[in-house]
This record gives structure tokens, sequence and C-alpha cells, in this order.
């Protein structure tokens, strides 16, 4: 009885991790407060770079002002709807050193056109994060940056069907013992 418990734990487990979705997984991962600041800041950054300035390590901070006059051309028209395509955050803490950085990339899309802003951040001890490095492109064609969250997607519901296959065949393999059992103790 006790195999079987924890047999039946680790497939609840499973079937809670089928049902999670991409967005799902996302706001484990990442507070709504944080999406909400990183989605506005890469939409700044086709809007109006100017005022990502502030945000960019001062090595670099010159670099929008720059590029100004040439993102808009890398950006949709009009309003995009911005997504986290995907994220990844990294510490290291030693004695004396704690270092923090996060790394995103956001898709904008607009009407026949997507732009994709990739996103590093850096910072250390209790210094904020700082913009370390920064990437605009235009397409218009879908970005790879979207392929990820269609395959997590797909295997998601992959995983949903499989799991309940192998939660039938679980449990239809148990009934069959359980009657072969009583047959036996029968006979």
């Amino acid at each position: 009885m006790r195999n079987f418990f924890r047999g039946g734990c680790a497939a609840a487990m499973l079937v809670a991790l089928g049902g999670c979705s991409f967005q799902a997984a996302l706001d484990k991962m990442v507070e709504p407060a944080r999406q909400k600041e990183l989605l506005a800041i890469g939409e700044r950054f086709c809007t109006d770079p100017a005022s990502t300035t502030s945000l960019l390590h001062p090595e670099i901070a010159s670099t929008v002002v720059d590029a100004a006059a040439v993102l808009p051309r890398e950006c949709p028209d009009g309003k995009a709807s911005w997504q986290i395509a995907n994220y990844s955050w990294k510490t290291n803490v030693t004695p004396g050193l704690k270092e923090r950085q996060e790394e995103v990339v956001l898709v904008g899309t607009g009407p026949r056109k997507w732009t994709t802003v990739s996103l590093r951040f850096y910072a250390q001890n209790d210094a904020p994060l700082q913009i370390t490095e920064w990437n605009v492109v235009g397409s218009a064609t879908r970005p790879d940056a979207l392929l990820f969250i269609d395959q997590y997607e797909s295997t998601v519901r992959t995983m949903r069907i499989v799991i309940a296959v192998v939660l039938l065949a679980v449990g239809g393999l148990i009934v069959w013992l359980i009657r072969r059992r009583r047959a036996k103790r029968a006979a």
C-alpha cells in the first residue's frame, strides 16, 4: 500500500506539471510586477529609446541615443502587444561579492511586424540592476524567440495526453491484479 501511495503522489505531481502553461511557469519564476516592468522597458526601447538611458550601465548609456534614429525601423508600427519569450537569472555569492544577472527576451507583435528585444541586466552587491547588453531586431516573420513558447505549450499538451493514458493503464493494471488475486483466493 505504501508503494501505491508513493506512486500515486508521483503521478499527481506529473499531472500537476502537465497542466503548467508557459505563462504559469513564468509567473512562478518572475514576480508579476517584475514582468510588467520588463515588458515596459522592452516597449520603451521602441517608443522612447532615450528614456531607457538611465537603466543602462554608464559604459553603454550613449548607445541607445546613437541608435535612436534606427530603432523605430525595427519596431512595430502603432501599439504592439508585448510578451516575455525567455527569461533566466543567475546569482553568485562569494565572500565580499554578490553578483546578480538577469536575461530576458521580449517580443513585440504588431501589424505584419515583430520585434525581439534582448536585455541582460547585471548588478553587484546591493546596487540596482543595470542593462549591460541590449539588442533590438525587427522582423516581418514570426521570430525564433517564440518557438520556445510554441514547443513548451505543445509539450504540455502531449504530456497531458500521455499522463492520462499512463494513469488509465496503471489503474487498469491495479484493477486486473486485484481481481486476479481475489480469483486465486476464491479458487
